[in-house]
């Protein structure tokens, strides 16, 4: 089975001054993915490569995938439906679904908005997306979708139709278990550009234990987990000894909140003397 991961051709000008990013959902999707015998993906990033609809349709026709993904913030929301447009345009049997922030929290109105969009993977996707797979892959799709919790779709037909949201999926607890595919990138691509060297996003923690009323990450994470600060350490050493990576931001909520764990991962990167070969930065407070 093939699988097609789309980063939707969005622009805001501003994070882009400073560089190209690697969006790292889809390495971790796709880690999770092949871990799981998927192992025919292909990656799309429209957004730093500026992929037009027609190109991003010939690579869609040319590839014929079986399933197609996209992420979406609320600023690329549109850009998101757009892309799967294209998709069902180019083929109708093929099965596109759509996960990030803006998509779990606001289903109703996605699904509304846009019909040719099959399914939006609600919260964290490395789980509900391999379930999701599995039912394509083993021809049970549409039939079992109930059963795979995390999910939300259009039900019925003929103005007789419903939105459906099934059980919310639980947190992935075992976070060291992913193995996140950053080969899936073309590393070309992503510049720090007032260092002029490549820039990755990995993470240590996900979610934040605090419920500010301003911030979504609390809801859509739920629960705090820290990873083996060994583990985020092993991950750094392959992108900068396999990627060549001279910088990296971790992309947690606020990474010192686990004093214990911050302080393994400072001592575990000197211990490797990756404090000599990588700069980094965090956001917290």
């Amino acid at each position: 089975m093939r699988i097609l991961l789309i980063h939707p051709n969005y622009h805001s000008g501003g994070a882009e001054i400073a560089g190209h990013w690697p969006p790292a959902w889809a390495p971790y999707l796709a880690g999770a993915l092949k871990t799981n015998g998927f192992t025919d993906i292909k990656f799309i990033d429209a957004m730093t490569e500026d992929t037009s609809k027609e190109d991003l349709a010939k690579i869609i026709a040319d590839y014929q995938p079986d399933l197609v993904g996209a992420t979406s913030i609320t600023p690329s929301i549109y850009a998101a439906e757009e892309a799967l447009k294209v998709a069902k345009q180019i083929n109708p049997k093929i099965v596109t679904m759509l996960g990030g922030v803006h998509a779990t929290f606001m289903y109703q109105q996605v699904l509304s908005e846009a019909p040719w969009v099959d399914v939006i993977v609600r919260g964290e996707g490395e789980e509900i997306v391999v379930e999701l797979a599995r039912a394509v892959a083993s021809g049970n799709w549409p039939a079992n979708r109930s059963e795979i919790k995390g999910l939300a779709y259009t039900e019925g037909s003929n103005g007789e139709s419903k939105i459906v949201a099934t059980a919310a999926a639980p947190t992935v607890k075992d976070l060291d278990a992913i193995s996140p595919d950053w080969g899936i990138l073309d590393w070309n691509l992503y510049r720090y550009i007032p260092m002029n060297t490549r820039v990755a996003i990995p993470n240590m923690a996900r979610g934040c234990p605090f419920t500010c009323s301003f911030c979504s990450q609390w809801k859509f994470w739920r629960d705090y987990r820290v990873r083996d600060p060994k583990k985020v350490v092993d991950e750094i050493q392959e992108l900068v000894e396999k990627y060549q990576v001279g910088f990296f931001i971790l992309a947690d909520e606020e990474p010192t909140i686990n004093r214990k764990k911050f302080i393994q991962f400072c001592e575990e990167l000197i211990a490797r003397g990756l404090n000599k070969k990588v700069q980094w930065g965090i956001n917290t407070r």
